[in-house]
């Protein structure tokens, strides 16, 4: 079996409510994805899975624990190291799109590519713009798009620089049943051909039952098997 190239040993996450409080969030022992590998992941709303997302990505550090990215341990980097890991290595697409609003589909991709130990590439990021079915929106800003083809371009954009890994909050949960399909089909064939790991958080069972793994995060977060029980 290939070497994992996302590894999260005893990570632990606590969240403070306003009266100081430490709600338990994730508490993992291990979890691990194999390069290639292709993973959905369903849970109860409010059970970690986007908190999960951040850990990974390292955006947000856990309290504990190690989070090993492709050899790297992100929770031992500065911010800086972390980010350069995450442009290298990770494609992220988040409920929040974040597209820079004064910048078109295109330099949305072309931006991203730039925070990259890769050259942008001008003839890469519009093919991937037209995979996902808008090579005729290349030069519209985020408010001339609709939200579904926004977050089209936040998928792209997540493909720009080659990662190991892409991580995908609810990837479908905006776009209209027609290009549903299309950005499942784009980012499993994408991982495939390039031994990407894909981990997808989804509510849908109709996206869920395309992958060859799927899990619910209550199977290996104990923080969200309380937070049920309770």
């Amino acid at each position: 079996m290939a070497p994992p190239v996302i590894q999260l040993e005893h990570v632990r996450k606590r969240f403070a409510l306003p009266g100081g409080e430490a709600v338990p969030v994730l508490d993992i022992e291990s979890f691990a994805m194999a390069a290639g590998e292709q993973c959905a992941l369903e849970g109860q709303s409010g059970s970690g899975k986007s908190t999960l997302l951040h850990v990974i990505s390292g955006i947000m550090r856990p309290d504990a624990g190690r989070v090993v990215i492709d050899g790297v341990d992100l929770v031992r980097l500065p911010e800086a190291r972390r980010d350069r890991v995450r442009a290298d290595k990770l494609g992220l697409v988040f409920q929040q799109f974040n597209l820079l609003p004064g910048f078109t589909a295109l330099e949305n991709l072309l931006v991203a590519m730039s925070f990259g130990s890769g050259k942008a590439d001008r003839s890469r990021a519009t093919d991937l713009l037209a995979a996902v079915g808008l090579a005729d929106r290349l030069h519209h800003k985020p408010a001339e798009l609709s939200i579904g083809q926004q977050q089209r371009v936040a998928v792209a954009r997540a493909l720009a620089n080659r990662p190991r890994v892409i991580l995908a909050d609810e990837p479908t949960a905006s776009i209209d049943p027609a290009h549903q399909q299309q950005v499942i089909d784009l980012l499993k064939t994408t991982c495939s051909e390039h031994d990407v790991a894909l981990l997808v958080v989804t509510h849908a069972p109709e996206v869920a039952g395309q992958f060859p793994r799927r899990l619910r995060l209550e199977d290996f977060n104990r923080a969200a098997r309380a937070g049920a029980s309770a």
